[in-house]
């Protein structure tokens, strides 16, 4: 595992030195540069284990990459027999992390720590990655089975994507590929739907403007919540009538209050239109403001807190006698007002941002019109025409 540390270079003893209260402990200078380094071993080819070390990089950054493009592109790359039957889970998932850091955004970072320190390390930390076998992997399957189907996915494929990165660099076979995937059992959907009047009921029971405005956008743009709650005015195009998605707020970021994020996918960016009385909604609270808009369309400085819009829906709810919704539930509900109404499945995945038309329709496949008898008389028409050409009927 490699261990970063920051380092002082006096340029009047033209060395690495020690620092007390900003100047060089040997001379008292204060001419210092900065610079990272890292150290951290490796195998050699014949399987003499050595130090290295890496220095002169301006950020911790720059020495995280450069430990990455040594032990992934350099030939002494502890690829071989002798290190890949040392190899810990543990000294695994420390290696990887830094890879996934580098190469995802911090939301994804984010759930894969909780994934792997929740439900994976704990279990196979002190496993030898080469002995990690089919049998192993069942028996851990067995300790997640309690949870949803779609979460054991989740944790299936961060174990997965760990075995194959061991298998790319070291060499050592991904067992997983061996072991069944978890069976999908049926199981009841927590989708709820408002139609429209029962949305507008809803809101007619919740005084504050600002977020009647804020459930009104979810509801009728089908738009994920981080996705408003990431807008702001030059967002809305309120004179046309469209709203451009292209960023979205998450609130998973350790250190962090809320962070500005791509959307979930390369669909997920997209212009939508949006209805007259939305925009006219939206006319009347930008005016509110008094030209004091802010960074956000809600919230102004700082996005929505999610506390509170979760209070003010359920009070809403509650309020008009409705059963209880989930803010997803909006989105699911601006769906199934558009198949109701016979939108095409290919307009309402472009709608949503859905990354293929296979994910829509594996969430509203259910919703859809069952014309079995309009089908069936397509069928039978058909074959009574090869019975009988000559029937032009």
């Amino acid at each position: 595992m490699a261990s970063f540390e920051q380092l002082h270079y006096c340029k009047n003893c033209k060395k690495n030195v020690a620092v007390e209260n900003g100047k060089c402990k040997t001379c008292g200078s204060t001419q210092l540069n900065k610079t990272w380094s890292t150290r951290f071993r490796y195998i050699e080819e014949d399987g003499v284990e050595k130090q290295k070390r890496l220095s002169g990089f301006s950020t911790k950054k720059e020495a995280q990459d450069a430990y990455l493009n040594f032990m992934a592109c350099a030939k002494k790359y502890e690829k071989t027999a002798d290190v890949s039957k040392k190899l810990t889970f543990n000294a695994l998932f420390e290696e990887y992390k830094l890879y996934f850091q580098k190469h995802s955004k911090k939301s994804s970072y984010q759930s894969f720590l909780q994934r792997t320190n929740g439900h994976i390390l704990n279990y196979f930390k002190d496993y030898k990655v080469k002995d990690i076998t089919p049998k192993l992997i069942l028996e851990w399957q067995n300790t997640v089975e309690k949870y949803s189907y779609n979460y054991k996915l989740h944790l299936r494929t961060t174990l997965s994507s760990l075995l194959r990165y061991a298998e790319t660099y070291y060499g050592i076979p991904n067992q997983l590929v061996k072991v069944a995937s978890f069976k999908k059992t049926p199981q009841k959907s927590e989708m709820r739907i408002w139609t429209p009047e029962q949305f507008e009921l809803a809101m007619s029971h919740l005084n504050n403007f600002e977020y009647r405005v804020f459930f009104s956008a979810l509801f009728y743009t089908g738009a994920r919540k981080g996705e408003i709650m990431a807008t702001s005015w030059d967002d809305w195009d309120l004179e046309n009538n469209i709203l451009t998605i292209n960023k979205t707020v998450t609130k998973k970021i350790d250190g962090y209050k809320y962070w500005i994020d791509t959307p979930k996918n390369e669909t997920s960016n997209r212009k939508i239109k949006i209805p007259n009385h939305l925009a006219e909604m939206l006319k009347e609270l930008k005016s509110s403001r008094h030209g004091i808009l802010g960074k956000f369309t809600f919230g102004v400085d700082e996005p929505l807190s999610e506390t509170s819009i979760l209070r003010h829906l359920d009070n809403a709810s509650k309020s008009a006698g409705l059963p209880h919704i989930r803010i997803h539930d909006l989105r699911h509900s601006h769906a199934s007002l558009l198949i109701s109404q016979g939108v095409s499945i290919v307009s309402i995945a472009k709608r949503l941002g859905h990354s293929n038309i296979e994910r829509t329709l594996n969430t509203y496949a259910h919703m859809l019109p069952h014309e079995e008898d309009a089908l069936i008389g397509v069928l039978e028409k058909q074959h009574n025409l090869l019975k009988n050409p000559n029937n032009c009927a």
